[in-house]
């Protein structure tokens, strides 16, 4: 029988490591973005970074434009997400979105720290749901990205080939998907999973419920089409504002470069464990470095390189100032506007408070 003080000192060693762990990848992040600007600001730069006074208004405006509508599609995918099983407030949802999206330049995955307690303390969605929430969003994310890395790795360009293997894969993953988790949900599902060895005892516990319920927002043939249509035009913006950068820089890369900057830049973003200021910056310049874009861009000059660093930063700087006053937007909004069912259930938050207190929940 184990001793439940060893328990309880396993338990806070890992925590220490895993504070330990988040904290040092963020100043490794840190670090990594202070090589991105050390890089940017040598002297053989000094002409691209002239280039950013003289960007024109429209440009300018653009690049904003593409960033805040990275938030609002952001927004609306977790939202067709989840409006299959709990209805929610579009408005909302791209309010909380927009506030986790600045967040998540921070470690302690403070972004999706910000989701669960927004959507359970505002909105009643039950803290086991909202995880099988942004499970379901990862894997739909999974469904767009990997067919894409995929036909990138195999055709190493972008052509009318790439785009339709890569469409046929998006489109097939999403589907094939689909009819795997409506074979899982509701009480189909259920007889499965009694089937495989979960007793009635699990899978009629409130609580497996609320996670099954990620299968039934995956097998929703439109919200899943839905979600990841938005999910591929994100990615396109992405790459338009590595196009519309580079422009100003003048720095010649294709459109096909421009994708692979842009699909870089939010797959190491998404994945950075601690925060994804600098890692992302690093990052994408490393692929760029790795592929040979800037030096193939430029093969006539000395500043390839150095002139995706600039670009990178540029991009980055543009999006945090949008991210800022989206975040801040999206805090005034949700204070201004009640919740959609503020006479719903409880948030379970305040029944551990309850609980904690000796009292019922009515």
């Amino acid at each position: 029988m184990s001793d439940p003080s060893d328990t309880t000192q396993t338990n806070s060693t890992r925590r220490v490591w895993g504070i330990a762990v988040q904290i040092i990848g963020f100043a490794i992040g840190i670090v990594l973005l202070g090589w991105a600007v050390r890089m940017a600001l040598r002297p053989e730069n000094r002409e691209q970074l002239e280039k950013l006074s003289e960007a024109t208004p429209g440009e300018v405006m653009l690049l904003l434009v593409l960033a805040a509508l990275s938030v609002g599609f952001n927004g609306i995918i977790f939202w067709v997400v989840i409006n299959p099983i709990q209805r929610l407030r579009a408005t909302d949802v791209i309010a909380v979105n927009a506030i986790a999206t600045f967040l998540a330049y921070l470690p302690f995955k403070l972004s999706v720290v910000s989701r669960f307690v927004i959507h359970n303390r505002r909105d009643k969605v039950p803290i086991l749901t909202i995880g099988a929430w942004i499970i379901a969003e990862a894997i739909l994310m999974g469904a767009v990205l990997g067919p894409l890395t995929l036909t990138s790795i195999w055709l190493k360009e972008v052509n009318l080939l790439w785009w339709t293997v890569s469409l046929v894969g998006i489109f097939g993953c999403t589907i094939i998907g689909g009819l795997i988790s409506r074979q899982l949900a509701g009480d189909v599902g259920l007889a499965r999973f009694s089937r495989i060895g979960l007793g009635e005892r699990v899978t009629g516990s409130e609580a497996f419920s609320r996670v099954h319920s990620g299968f039934e927002m995956l097998g929703h043939p439109s919200a899943t089409l839905i979600a990841n249509a938005f999910r591929l035009i994100d990615i396109i913006g992405f790459a338009m504002r590595f196009y519309v950068a580079a422009r100003v820089l003048e720095l010649p890369i294709t459109m096909q470069d421009s994708l692979l900057l842009g699909a870089s830049y939010f797959i190491i973003g998404a994945a950075s464990p601690a925060g994804m200021l600098g890692t992302r910056e690093a990052g994408t310049i490393a692929v760029a470095q790795l592929v040979g874009i800037s030096s193939g861009a430029l093969s006539e000059t000395e500043t390839g390189q150095t002139s995706i660093t600039v670009t990178v930063l540029f991009v980055t700087a543009v999006e945090a100032i949008v991210n800022l006053g989206c975040a801040g937007f999206g805090i005034a909004w949700l204070k201004a506007r009640k919740p959609l069912n503020p006479g719903g259930q409880p948030a379970e938050t305040d029944l551990i408070e309850q609980s904690i207190e000796g009292d019922s929940p009515s």
